[in-house]
């Protein structure tokens, strides 16, 4: 795969899904930063029903975890959220049946952690010739070099990894969208 093969095409937008992975209160409390990952996200997650992406949410072991951060869970589609125990979202039958019900081929992922569930969903995804792209200031983990040397990795399979604002205003195109100015207010409240 060569670099421009790596660029976000947003011309089919409904091959693209986002995935929020993991964001639970008991695996958030071990992140530096928490709060301002589940600000980004929270604007993740309003911006793609403003472009109408779906969102895909896992969440690991809620029985145990607990629930995805109700602040982000009262925005979501609960139809839309699998419980896994795997590491890779891929691990999750339910969640690998609706990538393939909805046609996606694109996945956008954010969430925890980046060096175990973000990688090896990301690294199967890639194994199945999808497009990754990751959200840089939407993804975390407790040790940041770990987090640093998986997006190394990644990048290096052939993911593309972009910041929040980058991925939304790519999306965008322009001015002109009709989201535009409820996207860049949520932006520049950041």
């Amino acid at each position: 795969m060569n670099e421009t093969d790596k660029i976000l095409n947003l011309s089919n937008p409904s091959t693209i899904a986002v995935v929020l992975m993991d964001l639970q209160p008991r695996l958030l409390q071990a992140i530096p930063g928490g709060d301002q990952l589940i600000s980004a996200n929270s604007i993740l997650l309003q911006s793609a029903k403003l472009l109408k992406l779906p969102v895909l949410v896992t969440e690991q072991v809620p029985e145990k975890l607990g629930a995805t951060d109700s602040s982000l869970r009262e925005k979501m589609d609960p139809s839309f959220v699998f419980a896994k125990n795997s590491f890779s979202a891929f691990g999750c039958s339910p969640f690998t049946d609706q990538i393939s019900h909805l046609g996606i081929d694109h996945l956008i992922l954010a969430g925890i952690e980046l060096p175990i569930c973000i990688y090896l969903t990301a690294f199967d995804a890639l194994r199945r010739n999808l497009q990754v792209t990751i959200l840089s200031d939407c993804v975390s983990c407790r040790r940041p070099q770990d987090g640093e040397v998986a997006l190394g990795e990644l990048s290096r399979l052939g993911a593309t990894v972009i910041a929040l604002e980058t991925f939304l205003y790519q999306s965008l195109e322009s001015s002109e969208h009709t989201s535009f100015r409820m996207i860049s207010e949520m932006i520049r409240g950041r």
